[in-house]
């Protein structure tokens, strides 16, 4: 079972080992306890752009290749749907429910993951939730879900500001996928690129897509180009 087969989030290329900048250090030493069973409930929360869904996408790919059963879902996309889209979710050994900050103000999706909590916890399942805020700072109308939130295991993750973080990140993509780009250009990319995790790897996708087959050595007009399309997602 796949964690993107409900077809709500855009599948996303990302692995645990990605995470291995030194500010990442505390959030996956959280995540090798989720995989231990010391954890129950883990809430990840940072700013827009920070790669908290690139984060559960890889906790669940992690899950997966273990022969876990694992599935991501953005509330986000689900507000407008029935609460029934979650409720056969505690089948699951892990659920990571994106964007959970979405549900503030609408008390029947507090309710229904409220109750996927209750279910999950009395099968055994765990849960990652991801926030742009700390769960303390969430406006839930229903303080049984504020308190379950509150007492998950919660940490922020980096902005992304450290250029040692930028470059294990995109060090480890390339790396695992047996990619080759120009050192001038992935100097560029983390010196002048956008620092947020999300964002940075999005470009650096754009560039492999644009690299793709380019085996000669790229002219100094190509190489404008490709400064100009980066500085765009700075």
């Amino acid at each position: 079972m796949r964690q993107l087969q409900l077809d709500i989030e855009p599948q996303l290329d990302a692995r645990i080992s990605d995470f291995s900048g030194p500010s990442w250090g505390h959030v996956i030493d959280a995540v090798r306890q989720l995989h231990a069973g010391l954890i129950n409930r883990f809430y990840v929360y940072g700013g827009a752009g920070s790669g908290k869904s690139h984060l559960l996408s890889a906790i669940c790919d992690s899950y997966l290749e273990v022969g876990k059963s694992a599935i991501q879902v953005s509330l986000l996309e689900l507000l407008d749907a029935p609460t029934e889209a979650i409720t056969s979710l505690d089948q699951y050994d892990l659920v990571a429910l994106d964007d959970i900050e979405a549900i503030s103000g609408v008390p029947h999706w507090q309710k229904a993951v409220f109750h996927l909590i209750n279910y999950n916890n009395e099968g055994g399942g765990q849960l990652v939730f991801s926030s742009r805020v700390a769960p303390i700072e969430l406006k839930l109308e229903l303080p049984d879900l504020q308190s379950r939130l509150t007492q998950a295991v919660s940490v922020k993750v980096p902005t992304g500001s450290l250029y040692a973080d930028r470059y294990a990140l995109v060090t480890s993509v390339l790396t695992r996928r047996g990619i080759h780009i120009d050192q001038q250009i992935i100097d560029y990319l983390l010196l002048h690129g956008p620092h947020q995790t999300s964002i940075l790897l999005q470009t650096l996708e754009q560039l492999i897509q644009l690299l793709k087959g380019e085996k000669t050595k790229i002219s100094h007009a190509n190489l404008r180009q490709i400064y100009a399309l980066i500085d765009e997602y700075r």
